[in-house]
């Protein structure tokens, strides 16, 4: 086949390796000969590509000296931590632009590198701030695996501030890149981490060396990259836009580059337009213009089948496109397609952030004032004194509603496997243009009416350690205060039976709110919400938030049995209190007849009365932090 010859030519040309390297490779070729000949064969052509992309990047334009490792050896190879900081500190040295950063270290001790870009030499916080320009936070490697962002990034970088080939793009932008965000998984590198991806040679691995996906990571802020990007970088720089580079699973088709982002109910409005009109509208057909052939991001409703449409729905917090929002900021995660030769994946990545670059420096105010209304948006939210007018959109999904994609798809038969045990798709080579629908109209699926603040008992020290990490604005209580609040009582909830991120989350479906009167202590944690961070509050502290501590089991002591009675002691009490409560008695023979387990469980039913009785533990199943229903004097705050 063309690609088997086309990789043992390179191979060839390239020194001498080990026998075991050799080997490795030999295996490499074989797999992506098996997986990507057809999707080399319908890749865009790079003669497609406008001419000014084209000449940017030809070979012969760049000295050798500056060339990434990628760039060398025809992107058969990627460069490893070591080459990326050296390269990283040659940029730095060779521009008065550039400036490379340490934002802490990895769970292994490898610095986490930080490229600061500005043509006026801001390299801190306060001094990009001062310029006006909006500031772009570009994520490469937070799957390491999936690493072209960081070979284009770096590329790009050399490009605008050394060659100066592309030095207008920061006319009306400061740049912060991470060319590696998981480090240490960047350097578990090898033939054989990627199965359904087509280059390079080697690659890094998916999960910190703890088993850790920073990709889920954004709100709960666990690892140790994760703390100090959201800590030491995000809120402290606050990009007014977030690029999160990857690489695609899935289906086979001829889309080289996809994307995605959160829209629609709860993405502040302004954010959610700037995503459309700008980027959207803009600088996707700008990257068509290049050549491209761009798609939201193409995961189907049904498996493989692009015929049951696009599922253009919104992330969790855990995700970066998820998070950002939150913070109200744009997120655009760029998901270049598997299949696709890793040439072709790093030059994608590298048009697109040319084309996202060009709208941010023609219309550099119309992010900064969305992000401005984003923020004025949920300030005024936080204090709307009406709470019907401070609803909050904890989770949603896309609607039946649909609009028509023009979709670039290979003719594909399915084919019943004796292997697999049932169909399997295979993919020809074959041009398939049609029309399928895509569902991006987003419903809500579960709300809630945000407080006036959050009341947080000082010993529950996740909660404050949460909110220090993602520059969430709290006061402590100077003195004791009083007053009638909201606690949320957990009715249902279930843990799941897998493990998800070294936890067993708990998930759950339905609670009561109750007004109690408490109490609470100097040193105690008053949140209020009219500030820019209130939805990663909300999405924190609320008991049924998705990716919020209860969720992630940071209350689970709350929901464990405490005390118990035992069946001799209360069993005579349950028979006086059926005697006595006529209401109790109906909604204990309602309970029999309706649940089966129930009735069948001597122990369930004992409870029934246990928790019923004055024995019972008040606090049980309540989250610890409460609602408020009015914002604490002045008097009892420290400043």
């Amino acid at each position: 086949m063309i690609v088997t010859l086309l990789l043992a030519g390179l191979l060839a040309a390239a020194p001498s390796p080990p026998d075991s390297a050799r080997a490795a490779r030999g295996a490499r070729a074989t797999a992506a000969a098996a997986h990507a000949d057809s999707a080399r064969a319908h890749a865009p052509a790079p003669a497609g590509r406008a001419a000014p992309a084209d000449s940017a990047r030809a070979a012969g334009a760049i000295p050798p000296f500056w060339q990434t490792r990628a760039e060398r050896s025809g992107y058969r190879l990627t460069s490893d931590y070591d080459e990326t900081m050296r390269y990283c500190r040659t940029l730095a040295a060779g521009t008065e632009w550039i400036k490379l950063q340490s934002y802490g270290s990895s769970g292994q001790g490898r610095d986490l590198p930080l490229l600061v870009v500005s043509k006026e030499r801001a390299f801190t916080p306060e001094a990009a701030r001062a310029t006006g320009k909006p500031i772009i936070l570009i994520q490469n490697g937070i799957h390491s695996g999936e690493i072209e962002g960081k070979d284009a990034s770096l590329a790009l970088l050399r490009d605008i501030a050394v060659l100066h080939t592309r030095e207008s793009l920061l006319d009306h932008a400061i740049l912060l890149v991470l060319p590696i965000f998981s480090v240490d998984a960047h350097e578990r590198r090898g033939p054989y981490n990627r199965i359904n991806q087509n280059g390079p040679e080697e690659m890094g691995w998916r999960t910190t060396p703890v088993g850790l996906n920073l990709n889920r990571d954004y709100l709960k802020v666990e690892a140790p990259e994760m703390r100090a990007l959201i800590s030491r970088v995000f809120t402290r720089w606050w990009p007014h836009l977030l690029v999160d580079d990857h690489t695609t699973d899935g289906a086979d088709y001829r889309h080289d580059v996809t994307y995605g982002f959160n829209h629609g109910p709860g993405t502040p409005t302004a954010v959610d337009r700037w995503l459309s009109v700008a980027f959207e509208s803009r600088v996707v057909p700008r990257l068509a213009a290049m050549g491209h052939l761009p798609a939201p991001y193409l995961e189907f409703r049904t498996g493989s089948d692009p015929l049951s449409g696009v599922d253009f729905g919104n992330s969790r917090p855990r995700y970066s496109t998820g998070y950002a929002p939150l913070q109200c900021r744009p997120a655009i995660l760029v998901e270049t397609h598997m299949l696709k030769p890793y040439e072709t994946r790093v030059r994608a990545t590298y048009d697109l952030l040319v084309a996202l670059l060009e709208e941010i420096n023609a219309h550099p105010r119309d992010l900064t004032d969305a992000v401005a209304a984003a923020e004025a948006e949920v300030i005024a939210r936080g204090r709307e004194r009406d709470p019907a007018r401070r609803e909050v959109v904890l989770a949603s999904k896309t609607s039946d509603k649909s609009l028509p994609f023009a979709y670039k798809g290979v003719v594909a038969k399915l084919e019943t496997s004796d292997i697999a045990g049932g169909p399997v798709p295979r993919y020809s080579t074959t041009p398939w243009d049609t029309i399928i629908p895509i569902y991006r109209d987003i419903v809500p699926t579960l709300t809630v009416r945000q407080p006036v603040g959050y009341v947080v008992p000082q010993e529950w020290t996740v909660c404050r350690d949460r909110l220090d990490m993602h520059g969430v604005r709290y006061r402590r209580f100077a003195r004791g205060w009083a007053d009638t609040v909201e606690v949320e009582r957990v009715l249902e909830w279930s843990w799941d039976a897998r493990p998800d991120q070294g936890h067993r989350p708990v998930t759950i479906t339905r609670v009561a709110t109750e007004r109690r009167w408490r109490s609470y202590r100097p040193g105690d944690l008053w949140v209020p919400l009219d500030q820019r961070s209130a939805m990663i509050a909300v999405h924190l502290l609320e008991a049924q938030a998705p990716d919020g501590l209860a969720y992630w089991n940071a209350f689970d002591s709350a929901l464990e049995l405490k005390e118990y009675a035992e069946d001799y002691v209360m069993e005579p009490i349950a028979r006086t209190m059926l005697a006595a409560d006529s209401t109790l008695a109906r909604e204990f023979r309602a309970r029999l007849a309706a649940d089966t387990a129930f009735a069948h469980s001597p122990a369930r039913r004992l409870d029934f009365f246990y928790r019923r009785s004055r024995w019972a533990d008040p606090e049980q199943n309540l989250i610890p932090v409460a609602r408020a229903l009015r914002a604490p004097p002045e008097t009892v705050l420290a400043p």
